[in-house]
């Protein structure tokens, strides 16, 4: 008798995934040339708002200072305008866009439900490098190729993504050889002085 059950379970819970859409966040950021700047690409399914909110110093949420923004359904553009980085429209699919700042080689995002985030880096860019580069939540999927590097993660709430130039890494290479000089001459004279 348990057996039916748990299949009559199962065929239910089939139905009801197959009848209702799933709820779901999918976000694509390309980084600008300069590094100043990036575009974002968000789809949004079965949903009636979407906050375009970024963490604060301790947490709080900060509403994005976004440009360019343009919120589009499946037929049409809507017009919305938004509330303290807070978008609502009646529910339904959505593909939202648009431009946003760069603040120290850093993007942070915040979502209300679990999403998918890929972000693009021109050339120029990199987070190769675990002492200049901070990436949130680990477990994130690197991909190299065609001039850019891709970042993706799935199923997250929040992500931090810091890169960096080759001009950075280069200092930190020569900082990290001065520092080992200056060690060197200073450990010589207490090893002469062992003998």
């Amino acid at each position: 008798m348990r057996s039916f059950t748990r299949i009559t379970a199962c065929c239910i819970a089939s139905l009801i995934l197959l009848i209702f859409p799933v709820a779901g966040i999918d976000m694509s950021a390309t980084v600008h040339e300069d590094g100043k700047q990036y575009s974002a690409i968000i789809l949004v399914n079965n949903s009636d708002r979407f906050d375009l909110v970024q963490p604060g110093m301790v947490g709080e949420r900060i509403p994005l200072d976004v440009k360019n923004l343009s919120v589009r359904n499946e037929t049409e553009e809507v017009s919305v305008k938004p509330d303290r980085g807070v978008l609502t429209f009646s529910i339904g699919n959505y593909t939202i866009r648009y431009d946003a700042p760069v603040t120290s080689n850093t993007l942070q995002y915040l979502f209300t439900e679990p999403a998918n985030v890929s972000v693009t880096l021109p050339n120029p860019y990199l987070v190769g490098n675990p002492l200049l580069t901070s990436l949130q939540p680990s477990g994130s999927e690197i991909t190299e190729g065609n001039n850019s590097t891709t970042v993706k993660w799935s199923d997250v709430r929040s992500v931090e993504l810091r890169f960096y130039d080759e001009g950075q890494e280069q200092l930190l290479f020569l900082f990290a050889q001065i520092w080992l000089i200056i060690a060197v001459v200073l450990l010589i004279p207490f090893f002469l002085s062992k003998k």
